[in-house]
Parts: C-alpha cells; structure tokens; sequence
C-alpha cells in the first residue's frame, strides 16, 4: 500500500527546529551580554558614588575649632618641690622629672576641643567618597561607647589620630598633626606654673577624673568643653580623656619631646593629660603617660596642632 505524505508532521518539525535555533541565538547573546551589563552597572555605581562626593558640601563637614598659641618659651616637667619630694624614684619619669627649659620658636593653632565624635564622624563619612585604594585601613569606627556627638571620639589608635590630623590639614589647607609632646604641656600650661590650669588643688568639679567632684567621675567621658578654659582658651587639657602626642616615649627628656615619631615605628607614645578613670595626681599639667602606638582604649582621645604651610 502506498504511503502518503503527511504536511502536518513536516511542519511541526520545522516549528520545533526554528524554535531551537532561537533559543540558541538567545542563549548566546544572554551569555556574550553578561561582561556588558556588569560594565553598566559599575559605571552606575561610580557615577552614583561621585555624585554623592560632589553633593557632600564643604558645610556638611564638622570641623573643630583652632585656637591660636603663641611662641614663648616654658619650664617643662613638673616643678613643685613639694610635689616631687613625695613621689617614688619610680614615679618621676612619669611627671617629667628631671625637668627641661623648652622654647617655642614659632606660634602655632591647636583645637579647642578635644575631637569629637561628631568630627571624627565627618572624617570617617569623608573616606567613604574615596576611591577604595586610597582608602586608610586603619580607620576604624568610633568606639560605641560614647556614641554622643559632643563626647570626644575614642578608641582611635595613635596612627588613626595622626590620619585624621592630616586630613583635617588638607581640609583647612594648614599642616596639621598630633601635637609633640613639648607643644602639648606648653600650651596646657599656657604661662602657669600651677599644677592645674585652675591652681594647685583639685578643688571640686574643675575637671573630669576618679575623684574630681563631677557627674561623670570615674565612670566615662564628659561632653567637651564642660569645665573653665585655660587662659590659651583651651578645655580638658586636665582629665576627661588622655590625649595622644607625636612623640615617642622616652624616660628623661633628650630631645624626643621636641620632635614626632615616625609613622612606620611602632614602640611607645607619649599621652598627656590624664582621664576620667584616673586619679588627681594624674591630670597634673606635667603628667606623661606611656603606652603602646597601636592601643585603642575607652579612655583615650586627641587634639590636633597647626600651622601654616610656609611654616
């Protein structure tokens, strides 16, 4: 019997074959297609990331407040004969004894305040715009202990504090850094030769420390500037946080305090200041403290020096 042929077979077919050929098609232009919609999308991303750069308005940036010191010179260490004749042997490197004349040869500005949070903050926004390969791997976020704008930022090992200086530098268009250790107890002193920049004794709720007679003795920091000003217009040059130098430690001064560390060395630094958590002694103008360049503690801050750039 002879067959006959059947069209609706062959078409159904050729639908089956032309259906295969364009999911090929697809398959392959969805595959070669994938490098170009990768390369869209960063492209949104950067232009995304340099909008919200270019929106960050120079206002929006907390800056602290520079005061101005001027050039002078001071008798460095601690000077009260009393004072001294009652500390261990042990105990005299740590209040710069043997004492030292220093002089500062030219003014410089140094912030007001204690960094904040807030300004810190504004640091930390600031390096999010940046490419990430210039971006500093040592900055870390503010300790989550004082989350307070006004309470001065902690945590912040010695390299972060110097980071930060150099930013505010570029910022400003000034050279700013931590200040060396010399710098920081002159312009603590500001022209006394009292122990505190109040007087002799702690008195009561001049500053914040272990046993100083404020609302915040011995269990945190204060928001800055809640206590009287030195007669440079400086606060908490006594308590609160200890504050970070450049410098690196050194037993007797020789020099050091005069000058910064470098950035590759890792041994000790000089704080100065003292802090909530210590006792009165240890806000004395004079007082040093030593500790590690890499150490982040609740209790330790920074302030920044400047000056021109010519200078």
């Amino acid at each position: 019997m002879k067959t006959q042929y059947n069209p609706g077979k062959g078409s159904k077919r050729f639908l089956l074959l032309r259906r295969f050929l364009w999911i090929s098609v697809i398959a392959i232009l969805a595959i070669m297609s994938v490098p170009f919609v990768v390369s869209i999308y960063d492209k949104l991303i950067r232009d995304q990331m340099n909008a919200d750069s270019d929106s960050m308005q120079p206002g929006e940036i907390i800056l602290p407040e520079l005061v101005l010191i001027p050039a002078g010179s001071f008798d460095m260490g601690e000077q009260d004969t009393a004072f001294r004749e009652n500390l261990a042997e042990e105990e005299e490197k740590y209040f710069g004894i043997p004492g030292k004349h220093i002089k500062i040869d030219r003014p410089f500005y140094m912030s007001k305040y204690e960094i904040t949070n807030e300004q810190y903050d504004s640091y930390i926004r600031a390096q999010k715009f940046r490419n990430h390969t210039e971006k500093n791997s040592d900055i870390q976020p503010i300790g989550k202990e004082n989350a307070t704008g006004k309470l001065p930022a902690v945590e912040i090992n010695w390299q972060g504090a110097m980071a930060y200086a150099t930013w505010l530098g570029e910022q400003k268009q000034l050279s700013c850094r931590l200040p060396t250790e010399a710098e920081w107890e002159y312009a603590a002193k500001a022209g006394l030769k009292t122990a505190y920049p109040w007087g002799n004794e702690v008195g009561v709720n001049n500053a914040n420390c272990s046993q100083c007679g404020s609302q915040w003795d011995g269990h945190q920091a204060a928001p800055v500037g809640q206590f009287k000003a030195n007669p440079y217009g400086l606060y908490d040059t006594s308590g609160n946080v200890w504050e970070w130098t450049c410098s690196a430690w050194h037993d007797q001064y020789d020099g050091q305090e005069q000058q910064c560390a470098r950035m590759d060395e890792f041994d000790s630094r000089v704080l100065r200041g003292g802090s909530w958590a210590y006792e009165p002694k240890y806000m004395r103008s004079s007082v040093r403290g030593e500790f590690d360049a890499g150490i982040r503690y609740n209790n330790f801050g920074f302030r920044v020096m400047c000056t021109s750039p010519a200078q």
